[in-house]
């Protein structure tokens, strides 16, 4: 296998999954409103009878599941990456001291903030995180709303085969006569 193809795809694979981290929200957004508009236009498409809105609502579920997974990996692939952070965050950080139950921890903080700053990569990693749990929350909820469609959006399927059938049926029987 050649080495500089694969060294030639990673480095590219590298710059599309921070496109996709970059522009997560319009990625989400685009690829859900692709998969609600997929049965509307595939029915369009057929000359068929509108699918019903429990297929609309899985197919779109199901899209924006998936893209919210491809985000979150994408989000991952680059957690340290300093680009999450704006120009002017991009020196090193110190910690914030944590209150609440946490409160003990404050001279501790301090203690570190004083030796050493901590890295911006660490600020870079939060962010990054921070949006890969969101995502994958994200796509949990999708799929839960995929699982409770499931069987309408079967059913559905089911009766639009039948509608189908029941107008090539007619179509056939009024051009034998």
């Amino acid at each position: 296998m050649n080495l500089g193809a694969v060294r030639w795809l990673l480095a590219h694979l590298d710059n599309w999954a921070w496109v996709v981290a970059e522009y997560r929200v319009w990625v989400i957004i685009g690829a859900t409103l692709v998969g609600l508009a997929a049965p509307l236009l595939g029915a369009s498409r057929r000359s068929g009878p509108r699918p019903g809105a429990a297929l609309v609502v899985r197919s779109g579920a199901l899209a924006l599941a998936f893209s919210a997974a491809v985000v979150t990996v994408c989000s991952l692939l680059h957690f340290s990456d300093l680009r999450w952070l704006p120009a002017a965050q991009r020196t090193t950080a110190h910690l914030s001291a944590p209150g609440g139950i946490f409160g003990f921890a404050k001279p501790i903080v301090a203690a570190v903030n004083t030796v050493t700053g901590v890295p911006a990569e660490v600020r870079a990693t939060q962010v990054s995180v921070h949006t890969a749990i969101s995502c994958a929350l994200l796509s949990l909820a999708a799929l839960l709303l995929v699982a409770v469609t499931w069987r309408r959006a079967r059913r559905a399927e089911i009766s639009q085969i039948v509608r189908e059938e029941v107008q090539r049926t007619v179509r056939t029987n009024a051009s034998e006569s």
